[in-house]
């Protein structure tokens, strides 16, 4: 018998056994499930009679709140006590299987909606109590009182302390009215009729006092308020044993039938849970004696076909991986298992003699990759140490070249000072060249320098305050000699009160100063706008230069490209003298520009389109924080970090908002 047939056989063997223990789970699941589902039924049946009980008394709550307060949050909440215990009525109906507790059901139905007919009506006649007692007693009690009032002065003394009694008397029996309603007390009643018949007594006395001329037609007026108020009165009190024998009658009445109905079905649902409750005891118990026998034979044999597969295929699966632990820790004579058979060991056996054979030569292969490795990294420590002789060799020849050209330049100066005072204007033009092309040289200098420093990571942030319009005004003056070499208008197009920057001043500038530079060499005849804007990024305060010109433009494939070191725009360009050919430069310019921009944590946005022209934005914050992680000159992110470089159409772009704000200085 083969390898894999033993296996399978062991495996099915162990796929019956699970099968039967699975069948006996099942089936003592089901019969348990059968029996809990039953005594579960009758608790939930038990446990919403109670909820909707405690919803009944939430319900005679809110509406006893309700008709204490009489605001309008209190009946909104009585309101929904109302649905939530007919959704509970709902639940239960659902619930119940026996005739009796369906019937119980239907009378807490029928009594819950008697219930809140009577609360609806109870409201309805409180409603028109308050508005009687507001919009008609009132009313009429300040009447009376006024033409009391002019009664006081119609008569002499007594006249007027009758008609102040009889005012004392009115706010009396609405004092008694207010209790009355509060403390549905007989007594309170009572005072307030009395207290409306003195007031209408010292009308009476008063006719014997009063000799004004139709004061006895006010008195009869005041009578009559006074009658009017008493029907008033009538219906106030009749309205409140209205809502008294409702509440008596008919709230209590069903409330007490709901519970009740409430009650009988807990009661049945309880008796029938703890006749249930030993009924599952019992079951529960033999189930799982019969469980345990069946599972129990099942184990032993299992335990039996375990042991026939481990003699027959585990030994041997041992010996071979003994074997071949062994050959992986590099040890060639190790003792195989038989070559010999047609089961799979003796396959695996003679699969390991042939990788055996072949250690060997991977040892040997690993030595030579061992070779080429330590080859590769001499190689490596070379190169490294190559830049650092280039880097090294830049900084030395600017070193050595600034000082004469420094010279040179100062020189040239003090001659052409001379000149143009001896009035030799020619020769001083000349010497003017002189002198322009020594300053491009030892900014030729100063750009080789400041990259071997970036290269080296020496370069260092220099924070100072400045002002951002002196800037830009500043970097248009310096700029303005190459602008009119290649016959270019250059315009300062900015807001005033741009504000003030914390950050690298000397870098700022000469990233505008790259910048327009760049836009001059490859323009002729045409326009330069230097541009500035204020904006909010994440929260804080940024200064966005834009620099766009009329010129050649390029493809935007080559965004990337011209930001790296020593990479020109083209053969075509202009150079001094307005001439065809190489631009002047060592192709440093944008390089510096990426980099400066990347330490003060900007970025770049490059818009450029062949023969149409180039708009570059570099956006800087306006308080220098220091970056969070290196970026690259490249166009593309590297892990979380934004890209530096982004490319945008070149499409008209309104940063400025309207031409009163800006500052434009034209040639």
């Amino acid at each position: 018998m083969s390898l894999s047939v033993r296996v399978s056989a062991g495996f099915g063997v162990a796929l019956a056994l699970v099968a039967v223990l699975a069948l006996v789970g099942l089936g003592w699941f089901g019969a348990v499930s059968r029996d809990i589902g039953a005594f579960s039924g009758r608790a939930d049946l038990s446990q919403a009679a109670a909820d909707a009980d405690v919803s009944l008394r939430d319900l005679e709550v809110a509406v006893r709140d309700h008709l204490t307060y009489g605001d309008d949050q209190s009946l909104l909440d009585a309101s929904w006590r109302h649905d939530t215990l007919t959704e509970r009525l709902d639940t239960l109906s659902k619930g119940v299987v026996e005739t009796a507790d369906r019937q119980a059901v239907d009378k807490a139905r029928s009594s819950l909606g008697d219930y809140w007919a009577a609360v609806q009506k109870v409201v309805t006649l409180r409603g028109e109590r308050i508005a009687r007692q507001t919009t008609v007693l009132e009313p009429l009690v300040g009447r009376i009182r006024e033409a009391l009032d002019h009664l006081k002065s119609a008569g002499g003394v007594d006249s007027a302390a009758l008609a102040g009694d009889a005012a004392i008397a009115v706010l009396l029996m609405q004092d008694h009215l207010t209790r009355f309603i509060d403390r549905r007390d007989p007594q309170d009643a009572e005072a307030m009729r009395t207290r409306l018949a003195d007031a209408g007594g010292k009308l009476a006395e008063m006719n014997r006092y009063l000799w004004v001329p139709g004061t006895r037609q006010a008195i009869d007026e005041v009578t009559a308020l006074l009658s009017r108020a008493g029907d008033v009165l009538s219906a106030i009190e009749a309205a409140v044993a209205e809502e008294d024998t409702l509440r008596a009658e008919a709230m209590a009445a069903n409330a007490a039938g709901i519970a009740a109905n409430l009650g009988e079905i807990r009661r049945h649902a309880e008796a029938r849970t703890q006749s249930l409750r030993g009924t599952l005891a019992d079951g529960l118990s033999g189930y799982t004696r019969v469980a345990l026998w069946i599972g129990g034979l099942v184990l032993m044999a299992g335990l039996v076909a375990l042991w026939l597969v481990q003699r027959s295929v585990a030994r041997p699966v041992r010996g071979m991986a003994a074997a071949v632990s062994a050959l992986a820790a590099g040890r060639t004579d190790v003792a195989l298992p038989a070559l010999s058979g047609t089961d799979e060991i003796a396959a695996m056996a003679r699969a390991v003699e042939a990788l055996r054979s072949s250690t060997e030569a991977s040892e040997r292969q690993r030595r030579e990759a061992e070779v080429e490795q330590s080859r590769l990294i001499r190689e490596k420590a070379l190169a490294e140490a190559a830049s650092r002789t280039k880097s090294d060799f830049l900084v030395n020849m600017g070193q050595d070249l600034h000082g004469p050209l420094t010279e040179i330049v100062n020189a040239s100066q003090s001659l052409m000072t001379e000149l143009h005072r001896l009035g030799v204007d020619e020769l001083a033009t000349d010497v003017e060249h002189i002198q322009w092309t020594g300053e491009q040289l030892t900014t030729l200098v100063d750009a080789i320098l400041d990259y071997a420093k970036v290269e080296a990571g020496a370069m260092d942030v220099c924070l100072q305050d400045f002002d951002v319009n002196r800037l830009l005004t500043e970097a248009r003056e310096r700029s303005m000699p190459a602008a009119d070499l290649y016959g270019d208008s250059l315009e300062l197009a900015a807001p005033a009160g741009l504000g003030q920057m914390h950050s690298d001043f000397t870098k700022v500038r000469q990233i505008l100063l790259n910048l327009l530079d760049n836009a001059c060499k490859f323009t002729q005849d045409g326009e330069i706008t230097l541009s500035a804007e204020t904006m909010e990024r994440d929260g804080a305060r940024w200064v966005r230069f834009t620099v766009t010109d009329t010129g050649r433009g390029f493809p935007t494939a080559l965004t990337g490209r011209l930001f790296q070191p020593f990479v020109q725009g083209g053969a075509n360009g202009a150079i001094a003298g307005r001439g065809q050919g190489k631009p002047r430069g060592a192709g440093l310019g944008l390089t510096l520009v990426g980099h400066y921009t990347a330490m003060l944590g900007g970025d770049i946005e490059v818009a450029s389109e062949p023969s149409k022209g180039t708009r570059i934005a570099v956006a800087l914050p306006a308080v220098y924080e220091p970056p969070a992680a290196d970026r690259p000159l490249q166009l593309e992110p590297v892990g979380d970090a934004k890209p530096l470089l982004r490319v945008a159409s070149l499409t008209p772009g309104g940063h400025l908002a309207t031409r009163s704000a800006i500052t434009q200085i034209a040639p």
